[in-house]
Parts: C-alpha cells; structure tokens; sequence
C-alpha cells in the first residue's frame, strides 16, 4: 500500500486507539508498512506509549526541524499543531499518513499526501498475511469500546472488509 519501505507517520489518535488495545500492532506497522515514525509533539500527546516502549517497538521518533515547527505553529485552520506536523513531515518526506482524523486527512487529500485510516492499516497487514483477520477485528472491537468515533458500523464494515 505504500511505496517500497517509504514510511508512514501516525497521529495521536491512532497510536492512542493502537496501544490502548495491543502495542505489538505498532510493531507490526513499522515492521511491514514502516518504517512508523512519530513526531516527538505528538508522542507527548499519548500517554499509553513511551518514548522506551516506542522505541523497543521499532518505532523511531522524530524531532522535527525548526522550520517544520514553525510551519506548523504557524498553520491556519482547524487542524492542530501536532496534527500540522504530521502532514509536514509526510509532505517533506513523502511518507504516508496514518490518522481517523478527517479535518487531517482533508488538508493531505488537497495536498496529494496517502492517508490510511487506522483500521484500514490492519487490513493491509491481513491482506499481506501479517496479521490474522481474527486478530485485526478483535483489536478494532476493543478499540470500539474505548473510541467514541469507532462505531459499531465502522466495526461492521470492517469485519465485512476481512471477510468475516
């Protein structure tokens, strides 16, 4: 789904919805779609995941340059500064976006930048054989119990997605 090992950038809300439920799935994107970068702002958002067990997951975080910053600080509209930052970095690096953000995900589809929604990541890694279909929805249904905006349909249309 992405261009040979180019990388992806995750925002907060899908690292939140991924380590509140199996931090390994984190392992398995930067394993197979990653690398997976995260913006050090945007680690500091998410308190189930550290910069230790980001790391020993092979995850590689990323300071962005002052120029990035300021950019980002200096952005207009409703996206917030870490959520500027990932699409920065995605831009001038031509990564991937990973985020359930649809304000996010507009800026990058006006600006040509991939997105993948969360759950549309898991898919990609059982389309790949990485991970089982099973697993994939057992992940989504727990992160649906913890994330107002996954709701039962988004859940049954990805089961429907898996083929299950």
């Amino acid at each position: 789904m992405t261009g040979p090992r180019t990388g992806v950038v995750a925002d907060a809300n899908v690292l939140i919805d991924y380590a509140s439920v199996d931090k390994s799935l984190l392992a398995l994107v930067a394993g197979h779609l990653g690398p997976l970068r995260i913006a050090s702002p945007v680690l500091e958002e998410v308190r189930q995941l550290s910069a230790t067990e980001a790391m020993k997951l092979g995850l590689e975080i990323v300071e962005p340059t002052l120029a990035q910053a300021l950019e980002a600080e200096g952005a207009r509209g409703a996206t917030s500064f870490q959520d500027q930052l990932c699409l920065i970095l995605a831009r001038d690096n031509g990564w991937t976006v990973i985020s359930n953000d649809k304000t996010l995900r507009g800026v990058c589809a006006k600006l040509g930048i991939r997105c993948l929604w969360g759950l549309e990541t898991m898919a990609v890694l059982v389309a790949q054989g990485h991970l089982s279909a099973a697993k994939a929805l057992a992940a989504a249904e727990a992160m649906s119990e913890r994330n107002i905006f996954l709701t039962q349909q988004v859940v049954a249309a990805f089961r429907r997605k898996l083929g299950l």
